[in-house]
């Protein structure tokens, strides 16, 4: 017999921890044969800062600032276009 351990992250405002665990209980029963043993359970949460999440995001999920729309241009780079 062997275990496999996996992890998942979700991220939104808010999310109802239940029935996140329900989703992914069922996803397994109803995937996996029957005597499939599994464990569903509730780590914690992080709340991030504007740029933590910026940073979070790119890394977890692979949606860098740029992607997002959510970039800033900086005063320097803007200066220089003015001036040009």
């Amino acid at each position: 017999m062997k275990t496999f351990d996996f992890s998942v992250t979700i991220a939104g405002e808010s999310l109802d921890i239940e029935v996140a665990l329900d989703i992914l209980r069922t996803a397994i029963e109803e995937g996996y044969p029957t005597g499939t043993l599994s464990k569903c359970g509730y780590v914690g949460h992080k709340t991030y800062t504007e740029h933590g999440w910026k940073v979070a995001r790119a890394r977890k999920f692979g949606v860098t600032a740029e992607a997002a729309g959510d970039a800033v241009v900086s005063k320097r780079v803007k200066e220089e276009l003015v001036t040009a």
